[in-house]
């Protein structure tokens, strides 16, 4: 069972994060009573704002007709598979990469090792 699936079964408030993308840094205190900011990025100029899930449409309508705002976007985190068998599988498949770059590296290093040994035995006669 994901995790998504066993909160939808408890008495939390459901929430979802709005990304907000602002034309001015100082903008984004204004925002604080649609909902908690829980990130924001001076330099990329965005926050990330908790709202009730039920709400988040009319709240996501309401900022994008604010002035200081460029864009707001829903987060997709109901899309991201939480399950125990999927991140199984995806760790599965970045271990068998890691170790086929590890071993293409060893092999590369190896050859390198081996025309270093040919040119000191040139160079170097015994």
């Amino acid at each position: 069972m994901s995790i998504n699936q066993e909160i939808e079964n408890t008495h939390l408030t459901k929430r979802v994060a709005l990304i907000i993308y602002l034309k001015s840094v100082s903008d984004q205190y204004k925002l604080r009573h649609y909902g908690d900011i829980v990130y924001f990025s001076k330099k990329m100029k965005y926050c990330i704002l908790y709202v009730n899930r039920k709400e988040a449409k009319d709240v996501k309508n309401q900022i994008v007709q604010l002035d200081f705002v460029n864009y707001v976007e829903i987060s997709p985190e109901e899309k991201v598979n939480l399950d125990s068998q999927h991140i199984e599988g995806q760790l599965v498949k970045m271990a068998k990469e890691a170790e086929k770059k590890l071993q293409l590296e060893q092999e590369k290093n190896e050859d390198q090792m081996q025309s270093f040994r040919y040119i000191l035995t040139i160079v170097l006669p015994k």
